[in-house]
């Protein structure tokens, strides 16, 4: 029975410390908002952009979307390819804002 105890002590504390992990983010990535309307551009603060053909989008969940079954307004991090297209977009959590927000300070 303490051996049970344990093993879901530490099944419940591994949890719980993957869950507060923050993703590892380019440090020379540009935070903006995006808003997207599932097609092959984005509108990136004022701005409208192209998505470079292997464009890759993350969630907050680190899951990845395709561009065309995005629609709404977020703030993300940004990389674009050597052509000027986006190609790296990560939507940010606000545990992610709050610390690129602390490390600018």
């Amino acid at each position: 029975m303490t051996a049970l105890i344990a093993v879901l002590a530490a099944a419940l504390l591994s949890s719980v410390a993957l869950a507060q992990s923050l993703r590892q983010l380019p440090e020379d990535m540009v935070v903006t908002t995006m808003v997207a309307r599932g097609g092959a551009s984005v509108m990136l603060g004022e701005r409208q952009v192209m998505l470079s053909p292997a464009a890759q989008v993350r969630t907050a969940e680190n899951m990845i979307v395709v561009p065309s079954n995005l629609y709404g307004s977020y703030v993300v991090g940004v990389k674009t390819d050597f052509q000027g297209q986006v190609n790296r977009i990560w939507i940010l959590s606000p545990q992610e804002r709050a610390a690129l927000a602390a490390r600018k300070k």
